[in-house]
């Protein structure tokens, strides 16, 4: 009998060892889950925290500090071999000597870039540029052929008026023009009248009216104005601002230097005429760098 009680006793301790036991095993089994989870989250946070700090320092480096650059940008008008009675000869160049030029820019390496590309001149290392103002049909029959053989970017300055006009260029040409990516269209006014010789309510026309119906014909952005006959003052840079352009070009001044031109309403360009040699179009493209300080 003392021997059951003993036995019974000895069971019980047993039981109550065991049970503790186990009490203590899944205590620090939800102890250790406890701490792997714990662990896992921080070395999350670690990580996200890296991956924060490197973008932040590819957005800085994608800031550059300064940027130095010149662009040649070359003004067009008319391409054609015969100029007729048209009494300004030097406006036609011959469709054999633009060729010639698009030829020599691709051979050497040179980058065609739109006027509304300049604010991402950190992306280029030789850009150029070549705008045509007035844009009559004779560029769609003598030039489009040719920029899409040499896969050069032109821009163009149409005056909107004279859409759809005699000899001029139609709605679909543009549009046909435009998809190829290798043109972009901005503004050279309603009707290409001197916007200093105007009327206050007029000027405001001509400047506002023509970026708000060829962005609404067209689906695009026009960030640039091109004054007619590169005519302009004060007045009409105020409102090329509050209009939204973000671009002024004129029709003189030789290469754009960003340390010298610093006004973006003001900028330079080079008189391509029908004289202009290869030499002497070869000379101002060698001008063309940029700079960048990151």
């Amino acid at each position: 009998m003392k021997r059951n009680r003993v036995l019974i006793i000895v069971c019980i301790c047993f039981l109550i060892i065991v049970a503790i036991l186990g009490v203590y095993s899944l205590t620090k089994e939800k102890a250790q889950t406890t701490i792997d989870v714990s662990s896992l989250n921080l070395n999350n946070v670690a990580k996200e925290s890296a991956s924060n700090v490197n973008s932040y320092v590819n957005i800085a480096k994608q800031a550059p500090k300064s940027i130095s650059y010149a662009v040649p940008i070359f003004m067009y008008h008319f391409l054609l071999d015969d100029y007729g009675e048209y009494p300004d000869v030097e406006n036609f160049m011959r469709p054999q000597t633009f060729e010639e030029q698009l030829k020599y820019i691709t051979e050497n390496g040179y980058e065609p870039i739109f006027v509304n590309e300049i604010g991402n001149i950190e992306e280029y290392t030789k850009p150029i540029c070549l705008t045509i103002d007035d844009v009559f049909v004779y560029f769609y029959n003598n030039g489009f052929p040719l920029i899409k053989k040499y896969n050069v970017k032109v821009t163009l300055c149409i005056i909107y008026e004279y859409i759809n006009g005699e000899n001029y260029l139609t709605t679909e040409q543009i549009k046909e023009m435009l998809d190829s990516g290798l043109v972009s269209i901005e503004s050279h006014t309603m009707s290409h009248i001197e916007l200093t010789t105007l009327s206050e309510e007029e000027r405001r026309r001509q400047i506002f009216e023509s970026k708000k119906k060829l962005e609404e014909d067209f689906g695009i952005e026009v960030s640039t104005l091109c004054y007619p006959v590169g005519d302009y003052n004060s007045e009409v840079i105020e409102l090329a601002k509050e209009a939204g352009y973000k671009y002024g070009i004129a029709m003189t001044g030789g290469t754009y230097y960003s340390d010298y031109n610093k006004d973006l309403y003001t900028i330079p360009r080079i008189y391509a005429n029908r004289s202009m040699s290869l030499n002497e179009f070869a000379n101002y493209l060698r001008q063309s760098y940029v700079t960048v300080d990151w």
